[in-house]
């Protein structure tokens, strides 16, 4: 009997083995429609406001497709490059090409911004630490227990952008997406210089 069960875990894996290339070209032929804007490794796109996918958690990732599916998030008619994510995330309803987009993204290599902003690293760190590290970590690598993505590697205008859309109510506030509004209180607590200084220290961090 123990014989007969290790027959068949080794041919299941070999059956998973046969088809990880099939996976991967689907997520890649997937990823096609999402490269014109988040570029072939998702490295981002600064001039079409456009975030980094590569390095970013997939549960992140995930979640935001379903919000934009679900119309959780681009809800407000001024989120002009939100509305264009809309119909691509209603085209991934079906859960495992999703999966095999998100895997395929996870094959890229991190991003970085080092040295591509300037501001207080001191005051970056210190501010940074008492809004944002709780959640996202002390080096903004994300936090998977509060739900918080990693901001390290982030296209540092990208986090403008979004801060003023929280800021402006052009983000988080539906009623729906908890961690979308946990965000726009915080980021009514944070004046232009000391934005300047926290994105700053996260684009310094690896």
């Amino acid at each position: 009997m123990r014989l007969l069960i290790c027959a068949k875990a080794v041919i299941f894996s070999m059956l998973i083995m046969l088809h990880l290339p099939l996976f991967a070209e689907q997520g890649q032929a997937t990823y096609q429609l999402c490269s014109a804007c988040h570029g072939a490794q998702g490295e981002g796109n600064s001039a079409l406001n456009a975030p980094v996918l590569a390095g970013q958690f997939d549960w992140y990732l995930q979640r935001q497709l379903q919000h934009f599916a679900a119309d959780l998030r681009a809800d407000d008619t001024r989120d002009v490059n939100g509305k264009m994510m809309v119909p691509f995330a209603k085209q991934l309803t079906d859960p495992e090409p999703t999966k095999q987009l998100l895997n395929y993204i996870n094959s890229f290599e991190p991003v970085s911004f080092k040295g591509s902003l300037k501001g207080d690293l001191k005051n970056g760190s210190r501010y940074y630490q008492a809004k944002c590290g709780a959640c996202h970590g002390g080096s903004a690598q994300g936090n998977s227990a509060f739900n918080a993505p990693k901001l390290a590697g982030q296209d540092p205008q990208y986090l403008f952008l979004q801060i003023a859309n929280y800021q402006q109510g052009i983000r988080g506030t539906h009623q729906a997406d908890k961690y979308g509004r946990q965000m726009a209180m915080m980021a009514n607590t944070v004046s232009d210089k000391e934005l300047q200084d926290i994105v700053f220290f996260i684009t310094e961090q690896q």
